[in-house]
């Protein structure tokens, strides 16, 4: 049986993906360290409270023919926050991983961010647009892109870089809810107040894709990395789903599903606020994103679009079932 390991294995998306991997029929090696902001753990798929980095932690990812790196202090404001840690965790402690694999020959996928792209000179955005980071976490993300590329390319070992958007949606482990706080699981939270709060300018475009779909990327990845006979090199992938909308146009889609859910109940109101990232983060007016050669190269298709994952989400609050 094939062994996948998988880093941040209790994390937002390695808390659904490890599921989906068991079930397509992985035996699974997993490890975190239990220090993200999400924790979802199956008690039928236990995990080593291990830091991926460490010697133990190395020693239990060489006993598997895949590796899943998904492990990362993540976001913008949590790298900033703490640019020690986060530098040792997402550059040094991967270049120790990364090497490893090179060195007993493990396939290996690594969990990036289209934050290392920064502003890019064309769009859309393609599988080869070079980075460009702007801030602490894109250039911790870019660097471990850059490493993953130089050690792997010069080996045998093939690997991937898996450029994943604005993840969004939720989950059930046991009686609790998993989410992650991006701005349309907090406007499935303000809709309960009737008010939804768009921090300034709301012009800016983001990509949205639906989690379901991010862990069906994520499990083709291993296909493609066991497939040896057409994988060579490491291949960059766009896990987005290609349809952008700024932050106020996914507010009006709030608006008019959710008045359609609720016909007797006044409408949601819409606010603008100050944008507590505003300083750090990009305020694109314009972000597309081409994954043409990533569905191809995968197999892989987009399942959600923005509209039906709003309405599942919103249906889902109210207690309905979405159409």
């Amino acid at each position: 049986m094939t062994t996948v390991a998988v880093t941040g294995a209790s994390g937002y998306i390695g808390g659904r993906l490890v599921p989906a991997l068991s079930d397509a029929g992985y035996r699974l090696l997993l490890v975190d360290d239990g220090s993200g902001p999400v924790t979802a753990v199956h008690p039928e798929h236990p995990i080593e409270k291990l830091d991926f980095g460490s010697e133990e932690g190395l020693h239990v990812l060489q006993g598997s023919d895949v590796v899943l790196h998904l492990a990362a202090v993540s976001g913008v404001v949590r790298c900033a926050e703490d640019p020690v840690r986060s530098l040792r965790v997402n550059v040094q402690e991967t270049e120790r991983l990364v090497r490893q694999c090179r060195e007993k020959g493990i396939p290996m996928a690594f969990a990036s961010s289209f934050a290392v792209v920064g502003i890019p000179k064309k769009l859309p955005i393609t599988e080869s647009t070079p980075t460009h980071p702007t801030h602490a976490y894109a250039a911790q993300k870019a660097t471990g892109e850059a490493l993953v590329r130089s050690t792997l390319d010069t080996g045998d070992t093939p690997g991937a870089i898996l450029r994943m958007s604005n993840v969004y949606g939720s989950y059930r482990v046991g009686p609790r809810t998993i989410a992650k706080g991006n701005v349309l699981n907090l406007f499935v939270e303000q809709a309960r107040a009737g008010a939804l709060r768009v921090f300034a300018p709301g012009t800016q475009k983001r990509d949205f894709i639906h989690l379901d779909d991010v862990v069906a990327h994520w499990v083709a990845v291993v296909r493609y990395l066991l497939d040896r006979s057409r994988t060579s090199g490491v291949q960059t992938f766009n896990v987005a789903s290609g349809e952008s909308a700024s932050v106020r146009d996914v507010a009006e889609k709030f608006r008019t599903i959710w008045q359609g859910l609720h016909p007797a109940e006044p409408g949601l109101k819409l606010t603008t606020v100050p944008n507590p990232r505003g300083s750090i983060e990009l305020l694109q007016p314009e972000f597309s994103i081409d994954r043409r050669t990533t569905e191809k190269t995968l197999g892989v298709r987009c399942r959600w679009s923005l509209d039906e994952g709003i309405r599942s989400m919103l249906s889902a609050e109210a207690g309905t079932s979405s159409a």
